[in-house]
């Protein structure tokens, strides 16, 4: 609707031409809907079929070589799990689905190794726990035995000379040692006890005075304290049990599963990340698991079976909509991806959103944790009623040319063997880590030529680390003020003003590894674990760096230790398994270093004096 405004002007100050009347209009569009909808304007119509099929042709529409739709599928799955796990070159034993795979190769001794070597703070609370157990009302112990226990497993107080300088030199834990020496119970030498059988109800109770009318109550406690440790902290059945490969600084272990082609073992020798998955293992066609002496190991594991699927569509954020005026989900936008020409992992994603996304369909099978699935094949029935056979990608020696695959297993002594097989470890998903006891960094020194491992993070005796710089320090200094001074030679008067150095001191948590060749070979080199000449100490005060029996040689793996060099931590680890159970455990992590170092050590070197000196 139009409207039409008049107005005159009337102007004394305009020319004579102007002052007569003057006649202005303004016109305004005003809109008036005649329907209250507006579907017909979103139907989006064509009147002309010929031009609509004329585009079509021009879009190639018409191209297609199969218009159909998957609308029936039948799949055929083979599954088997694994049975089998073995520590290095250990005989197998049976798998315990219960444990996560990580923490039954990770764990190392918290409790069962020497009562000196756990660690202060944890001893006395477990001698706590036990002062506990015994005043427990459930057990009726009718004696009084705290002090009896204190008198036998003592928190000994150490004393102040130079063996126990590594004690005495961390302040912290060498005032608790002395705050409840003589008040508390050594819970490390009391497990060790306990483990050993001692307090067995059928024993005189080693030595203590304890009433026979309390002795199998105390078995009992002694029973709850061995099973409360037992639970609280996952530990390895013994040194056999141990996958730690000092000599390469990762774990090594494999499993193996029963297949109706035989028995398929699965290796994983560079594993130190701290996840497992399919990418971290492969197959090992040479190697074949043997069973440990007495093992009883299920291998009734292989089930095929067939399923009866609806075809799903694929559905994901950004994908382009499959109807005229349907609206995509905004917040993926393919058309924002701005790849280079190399960038061939965008390239695909973008190709496979934008283009091919609507030609993907998805048939669901639940996959058992711990399991090896092969589908052996998919046959799909289309809308046209036509049933097509479709085998797995990748099989056979004639598609050993596909280099980009997923998901799919390397085989050793020929990567390029295709395997069809998904495997899926019974891995964890997430876990708690704490902080580092413990760090060693191993490191190239160039300007020495020597390989280093610097111990950042030391055990600090109270559940926790310290750092190594200090602590040697510390030790440096508490030694210094107990051990006489060596005897120095007397000076004979000369006129130079020059001193001559034999060679520089490095700090204490400095561990030099030196080359050797190895045995049967005049060219092949590994590096072995020394001593510096003025160290305080004969052996590294970590775990990480003497691995074995005490005072036993320590070799590494030249490759092992790269120009970025290499970081092993150790620290405690949580998890709660699908079970709902919780899981708490010492591990090692490894990896890549910061690069080079420089110790300062030099030999040979000539100081100016000031004529004062």
């Amino acid at each position: 609707m139009a409207s039409t405004v008049f107005n005159a002007v009337l102007s004394p100050s305009l020319p004579a031409i102007f002052q007569a009347p003057q006649l202005l209009s303004f016109d305004r569009l005003e809109p008036r809907a005649r329907t209250a909808t507006f579907d017909r304007s979103l139907r989006a119509e064509v009147r002309d079929a010929l031009w609509m099929l004329t585009r079509q042709w021009q879009f190639g529409e018409f191209q297609g070589e199969d218009a159909a739709s998957p609308v029936f599928s039948q799949v055929e799955v083979e599954t088997t799990r694994i049975t089998r796990y073995a520590v290095r070159a250990q005989p197998a034993v049976a798998y315990d689905p219960a444990l996560p795979l990580e923490v039954r190769v990770e764990r190392e001794p918290v409790l069962d190794r020497a009562p000196g070597r756990i660690d202060l703070l944890l001893r006395l609370q477990m001698g706590q726990h036990w002062l506990r157990l015994l005043r427990h009302p459930s057990f009726a112990i009718a004696g009084d035995y705290a002090p009896l226990f204190r008198a036998a497993f003592p928190v000994q107080r150490a004393p102040d000379d130079v063996p126990n300088a590594e004690l005495a030199s961390n302040r912290a834990a060498w005032q608790l040692n002395h705050a409840l020496a003589g008040r508390g119970v050594d819970g490390g030498a009391l497990y060790a006890a306990l483990r050993g059988g001692a307090l067995a109800e059928d024993a005189a109770a080693d030595g203590l005075s304890v009433a026979p009318a309390d002795r199998a109550a105390v078995a009992l406690a002694a029973q709850a304290f061995l099973d409360h440790f037992a639970a609280l902290f996952v530990q390895p059945d013994g040194p056999a049990d141990d996958a730690w490969a000092s000599e390469h600084l990762e774990y090594q272990f494999a499993v193996a599963a029963p297949t109706p082609q035989g028995r398929l073992t699965l290796t994983a020798d560079e594993y130190a990340q701290g996840h497992l998955d399919w990418y971290s293992f492969d197959i090992d066609p040479a190697r074949d698991l043997v069973d440990a002496p007495g093992a009883v190991i299920d291998d009734d594991v292989i089930t095929r079976e067939k399923l009866t699927f609806l075809p799903v569509p694929v559905r994901f954020s950004g994908m382009p909509g499959v109807r005229w005026w349907e609206f995509e989900d905004g917040r993926t936008d393919f058309g924002e991806i701005r790849p280079d020409k190399t960038d061939i992992a965008k390239l695909l994603l973008a190709e496979f959103g934008l283009i091919y996304g609507n030609d993907w369909s998805v048939i669901p099978y639940v996959v058992p944790v711990g399991s090896l699935c092969t589908v052996r094949g998919l046959a799909v029935t289309d809308t046209f009623g036509e049933r097509t056979l479709i085998r797995p990608a990748g099989r056979g020696p004639e598609q050993d040319w596909h280099n980009f695959r997923m998901f799919t297993l390397s085989t050793r002594g020929d990567p390029s063997q295709a395997d069809t097989r998904l495997f899926l470890p019974p891995s964890i998903g997430k876990e708690l880590e704490g902080p580092p006891i413990e760090q060693a960094t191993f490191l190239r020194d160039e300007m020495a030529n020597m390989v280093w491992a610097v111990e950042s993070i030391l055990p600090n005796d109270r559940l926790g680390g310290m750092n190594g710089y200090e602590a040697a320090l510390a030790l440096a200094d508490y030694l210094s003020r107990r051990l006489p001074a060596p005897p120095q030679p007397p000076l004979l008067p000369n006129d130079a003003l020059i001193r001559y150095l034999v060679g520089t001191v490095v700090p204490e948590n400095w561990i030099p590894f030196i080359p050797v060749h190895v045995g049967g070979s005049n060219r092949a080199i590994q590096l072995q674990r020394a001593r510096m000449v003025t160290a305080l100490l004969d052996h590294p005060r970590g775990e990480v760096l003497r691995p074995g029996a005490p005072g036993s040689p320590y070799f590494i793996h030249e490759e092992e230790v790269p120009r970025a060099g290499a970081i092993v931590t150790r620290a405690f680890q949580r998890v709660r398994h699908v079970d709902g159970r919780t899981h708490l455990w010492l591990a090692r992590r490894k990896r890549a270093g910061r690069g080079e170092g420089s110790s300062g050590l030099k030999f040979d070197q000539i100081e100016p004096l000031a004529p004062e000196d």
